[in-house]
């Protein structure tokens, strides 16, 4: 995932190769909504097979135009795109990714690029405010890889206090993307309940961080050359025992708010 010019590099082990499949994939944005929206207007979520196993792609306005058709027809079955970063920016690529991805029936997803100094619940109403989460989107990801210049005090709680907003509202845990240096320097434990997508490169199997016990998601490629992607997009797998189709948007509950 991508890193903003005004924060301080946390450290996130670099470049990849792995004994996967060579197709390359990368992830899309976001349509806005009220964050009011009530869930009880979802609809129950496709049904779908297990995503075990599974290849996918992680993109951002720095991977440039993506033809998603070409993205599906290489064999990847799911994205992730940016969405918001912060309390204020939003991907500007996002909108048109995430309609994009739904009609090409590729599993979407939509992440946050968390700043630490910022607010967390300012971050999190943002980041709802501007993805439709609908029934049988895949849920949504806290990327957390960097340290802010103006981070004051412990980050875990704050970093608590923005998952348990997102989960409130979309009704799944949400995943977070990290990398294995990064988060023993600046987290630890407390965090177990939340699926992990682990980035690390040029490894046959990632460090696990301090608190899990396995990993959901593996970013084992950066920056790869994907097959309809202008500028490149990070490739991910499934652990073969995870299911990333059990971590859907659920419809909301009858007569839900």
């Amino acid at each position: 995932m991508r890193h903003p010019n005004h924060l301080l590099l946390g450290t996130l082990v670099a470049l990849a190769a792995c004994a996967e499949p060579t197709s390359r994939s990368t992830p899309s944005p976001a349509v806005s909504r009220p964050a009011s929206a009530p869930q009880a207007e979802r609809e129950a979520p496709p049904s779908a097979p297990p995503m075990r196993d599974a290849r996918g792609i992680d993109v951002s306005h720095h991977s440039g135009t993506v033809d998603w058709a070409a993205v599906a027809a290489g064999g990847y079955a799911f994205a992730f795109v940016k969405a918001t970063e912060g309390i204020d920016a939003l991907d500007p690529t996002f909108a048109g990714h995430w309609r994009a991805l739904a009609d090409h029936g590729l599993h979407r997803g939509a992440y946050h690029f968390y700043v630490t100094e910022d607010d967390p619940e300012q971050q999190a109403r943002f980041f709802l405010s501007q993805v439709d989460h609908q029934p049988g989107d895949l849920a949504p990801v806290v990327d957390v890889e960097l340290i802010g210049h103006g981070t004051v005090g412990d980050v875990a709680p704050r970093l608590r206090r923005f998952l348990e907003i997102v989960e409130q509202e979309v009704g799944v845990p949400p995943i977070i993307y990290t990398s294995p240096n990064f988060w023993n320097a600046h987290l630890g434990t407390g965090f177990e309940r939340y699926p992990l997508w682990i980035a690390e490169y040029e490894v046959e199997e990632p460090t696990l961080p301090e608190g899990w016990g396995s990993w959901t998601i593996w970013q084992f490629e950066g920056d790869a050359d994907v097959p309809g992607v202008e500028k490149g997009a990070d490739r991910s797998r499934v652990h073969p025992a995870a299911d990333l189709g059990s971590l859907r948007v659920p419809p909301a509950p009858a007569g839900g708010a």
